[in-house]
């Protein structure tokens, strides 16, 4: 039986994981708190390779919790004599927050995901017992504040992992298979690339599956520990340009397989345009820069 191959990184994340965990486990049964395993469960939910997703994740989960415990003390007490209207509420309330969090694409919905069900695990125990839904909540943020503390500080603290080398890496792909979705919308022939008939619709997938992975990792940026958290705006603008090219380069195509279509081939004088830019696109980046206003002028 072959044993599986860990690396550096992956005992790195392990221990600093577990040491987490049991330093929320011990300061939870130290205080004297009901359920102490919720401080370990935490610990390795919000567990992540990168320090900034584990803070971005650690301060979501928090608000969450917070909010969904609040929502669970005003409306227990208040709708306890009737467990109908009390139900009712608690599946509104959920629906309601799960409903905003389908609608925000990026780890922030964790708020009101955990605002939903939190409210759900804390309420409905306690319809029978409505005076002791306040200590639960309160007993529920201190155990969850307090591995999220943990958590917080051993990935922050101990051998932190940033985000550049990722967003970075990430972001030069994304601009790469930018390149080469246009690169190949240029080519001579039909419009689905001479080598593969499906050159362009993979090119346009893998170009979408990076922005949005892009738009993921965005959002943990403000929270790294490098001084790559000041450059959150940048990182979030080039993004958006990116994202806005995708459409512009569809609606490029489909004109480009219109005129095919209408003509049967594309007119000598675009054909050497579109031969122009896509040279323009393989040359140096310097070479670009000098014969961009040719370029534009030509188009």
């Amino acid at each position: 039986m072959k044993l599986p191959h860990f690396s550096r990184a992956d005992l790195l994340f392990s221990a600093k994981s577990f040491a987490a965990g049991m330093l929320a486990m011990y300061l939870a049964s130290r205080a004297g708190l009901p359920r102490p395993f919720w401080s370990l469960l935490t610990a390795y939910v919000v567990a992540n390779p990168l320090a900034g997703a584990v803070r971005s994740k650690a301060l979501f989960r928090f608000l969450g919790t917070l909010v969904g415990s609040t929502a669970a003390v005003l409306l227990v007490p208040s709708l306890s004599n009737a467990p109908e209207l009390l139900t009712l509420a608690l599946a509104l309330w959920v629906g309601l927050c799960l409903f905003v969090s389908l609608l925000d694409r990026t780890p922030r919905a964790y708020i009101f995901l955990l605002a939903g069900y939190t409210a759900a695990l804390i309420g409905f125990p306690l319809v029978q017992a409505p005076l002791l839904i306040f200590d639960t909540a309160v007993a529920r943020v201190e155990e969850i504040g307090l591995a999220i503390l943990c958590a917080t500080l051993v990935h922050s603290i101990v051998l932190p992992v940033g985000l550049a080398p990722t967003v970075l890496g990430l972001l030069d792909r994304t601009l790469g298979d930018a390149r080469q979705w246009l690169a190949k919308l240029l080519q001579p022939g039909p419009r689905q690339g001479t080598d593969d008939p499906h050159a362009l619709q993979a090119g346009r997938r893998k170009l979408a599956a990076d922005i949005t992975q892009l738009r993921l990792l965005s959002t943990h940026v403000p929270f790294d520990t490098t001084h790559l958290r000041w450059t959150a705006g940048a990182i979030r603008a080039m993004q958006d340009r990116v994202a806005a090219l995708t459409p512009t380069l569809s609606s490029v195509e489909d004109r480009l397989a219109a005129l095919e279509r209408a003509q049967g081939t594309l007119a000598p004088d675009v054909t050497a345009l579109l031969d122009r830019i896509g040279q323009w696109l393989q040359a140096p980046t310097a070479q670009q820069t000098a014969d961009l206003p040719a370029l534009q002028e030509a188009i």
